[in-house]
């Protein structure tokens, strides 16, 4: 049996080979927790083996969709999809004021709600 000798084959094979197993259920499925508190809600994602910077976060509107994308070190343009979520914000959520950070290896994408929700206020009835 014949051995090969291109390393840059075998690099590039192997990392082919760690693509399709990852694809094909290779790594844990991506944990999400939403806690709610009484100024706002903080969404918290964590996935074992995917770096904590693939993740992205776009707005629109008022839905939230988080994302990440296992790219090739050897073709930055190549990529594989690992994860995709979306979430209609309610309108208590202050759109301007969301924030996403990392934290300990995990994303946390805090919502604030706006000030004074949550509080009953009695409408004034006018006269007409």
């Amino acid at each position: 049996m014949k051995l090969i000798k291109d390393k840059e084959f075998l690099k590039n094979i192997a990392y082919q080979i760690d693509l399709l197993n990852t694809l094909g259920g290779g790594v844990s499925e991506t944990y999400v927790d939403i806690k709610k508190y009484k100024k706002g809600a903080v969404i918290h994602v964590s996935a074992a083996g995917i770096n904590p910077e693939s993740f992205k976060v776009v707005l629109n509107n008022n839905q939230l969709t988080l994302f990440s994308v296992l790219r090739s070190k050897e073709n930055p343009e190549m990529g594989a999809p690992m994860f995709n979520r979306t979430f209609m914000l309610p309108p208590q959520v202050d759109l301007g004021r969301i924030e996403a950070v990392q934290e300990n290896g995990q994303l946390q994408v805090r919502l604030p709600y706006h000030e004074g929700t949550g509080q009953p206020r009695e409408i004034e009835i006018k006269q007409l």
